[in-house]
């Protein structure tokens, strides 16, 4: 009885085996290191009187600014002004 199901195990580990040996494409060009990058547009999140934005030509386009290192900032809004403000510290990050 041992032996079967030694048997079956090996004979089950090998067809799984052989099936994800055949999964890869076979012949596909590899690719060159231009064709892994692509292109990303980038932007400046920059504050004024009206609140965070870039502008994408003639038009504002609302963001928020990258977020601190650590665990405790949140985005928080006090009327007009927004930004990332400390939980603990009572502060805001005026980086931006």
């Amino acid at each position: 009885m041992k032996t079967i199901c030694a048997v079956g195990a090996l004979v089950v580990g090998a067809g799984l085996f052989s099936v994800s040996a055949t999964a890869a494409p076979v012949s596909r060009a590899p690719l060159s290191g231009d064709q892994l990058v692509t292109p990303a547009a980038t932007f400046v999140c920059t504050r004024d009187d009206r609140g965070w934005h870039y502008m994408r030509g003639q038009r504002r386009v609302t963001c928020r600014p990258a977020r601190p290192r650590g665990a405790l900032w949140g985005w928080r809004c006090e009327g007009p002004r927004c930004g990332w403000w400390h939980r603990n510290n009572r502060r805001w990050h005026d980086a931006g």
